[in-house]
């Protein structure tokens, strides 16, 4: 396991080979590390929260775990979670160790060719991680022979707090966006929350206006303990086509770290690291708590196999920019 670096007078980005995970994104200006990390790189190799991976086959959670392929046929997918299918299943993208090569002194090449361990059809993957003074840029490609399933994300878990407290207290906007309604098993009920009716049992999940992330927290309504007391829940944008538009605004609790997300991406999920089982040692070494971070989650509407028509492609692109300031 490999580490590189891409740094400017700004900002510097540390990431590993395995799974492509982003270890650090650090703002110089207040020497804040913006992401959360393992204190041991060798618990990337199971990575039991996904932190900072590169995510795929498939983002998020499939139900009923198959897909109908190119060909009219149903594929079955692999189980990880109960009888989900979760980001890529076993041997999702997380998990494999990516070819990286320098393209210049402000960016980095990371290839793969997923095929043997996948359940889906053969596709090759090119990723490029540029920084370009205060703005970080992911950039995602894939092409196969025959049309196939795929949707990436980058799985990094921020916390803006230079002594990492919880991030109860950080300012949360999104672009204007409907919430996917969920059921116990977290599977899409295709049912869409519009915040502008004023429902006020979703109101507190609403960050179209900036609002403080803990007014989300421990509500005890229905949404509320199917999701841990936290958010563990998709933002559908109204106008995900402007990449321009900035999707995600996070501020820390002393205002001095802001994270500005931009995206070609039609949804975020937004999870607040409301499970923690394995209390495993993270930055400094302290152990990983409820609510720790946050994840954005910039991909295509969860479990979109089953209700889009377009689901297959053997040409992907994707980008995620983060500005920080």
């Amino acid at each position: 396991m490999k580490t590189y670096q891409i740094e400017n007078e700004a900002v510097r980005i540390e990431f590993i080979d395995q799974g492509g995970c982003l270890t650090k994104m650090v703002n110089k200006k207040t020497n804040t590390n913006y992401l959360i990390h393992y204190a041991d790189l060798n618990e990337y190799r199971t990575n039991p929260y996904f932190l900072g991976a590169t995510i795929g086959r498939n983002a998020g959670r499939t139900f009923p775990p198959f897909y109908t392929n190119f060909a009219g046929e149903k594929v079955a997918l692999d189980c990880n979670e109960g009888d989900l299918h979760l980001h890529g299943g076993q041997n999702g993208l997380q998990f494999q160790e990516w070819q990286v090569r320098k393209l210049n002194d402000s960016a980095y090449e990371l290839c793969l060719v997923d095929d043997a361990k996948s359940l889906y059809e053969k596709m090759a993957f090119r990723l490029v991680y540029r920084l370009e003074n205060n703005r970080f840029r992911i950039e995602m490609y894939g092409t196969a022979e025959v049309p196939t399933i795929c949707n990436l994300t980058n799985h990094a878990f921020f916390n803006l707090n230079q002594d990492k407290a919880t991030i109860e207290s950080h300012q949360l906007k999104t672009a204007d966006a409907r919430l996917q309604l969920i059921d116990e098993a977290f599977v899409p009920t295709e049912e869409y929350i519009d915040f502008r009716v004023g429902d006020p049992e979703y109101a507190p999940f609403n960050f179209n206006s900036r609002a403080q992330v803990g007014k989300a927290f421990e509500l005890g309504t229905q949404l509320s303990e199917i999701c841990a007391g936290g958010i563990d829940l998709a933002y559908c944008f109204e106008e995900p086509n402007n990449p321009e538009v900035a999707k995600i605004e996070l501020t820390g609790e002393a205002e001095t770290n802001k994270l500005v997300i931009r995206s070609n991406q039609e949804a975020c999920v937004i999870y607040t690291a409301n499970k923690v089982a394995a209390r495993v040692p993270i930055n400094d070494g302290k152990r990983m708590t409820k609510y720790q971070g946050i994840t954005f989650e910039m991909q295509r509407m969860p479990n979109y196999v089953h209700e889009a028509t377009d689901y297959l492609t053997d040409d992907y692109y994707a980008f995620t920019e983060y500005e920080i300031l």
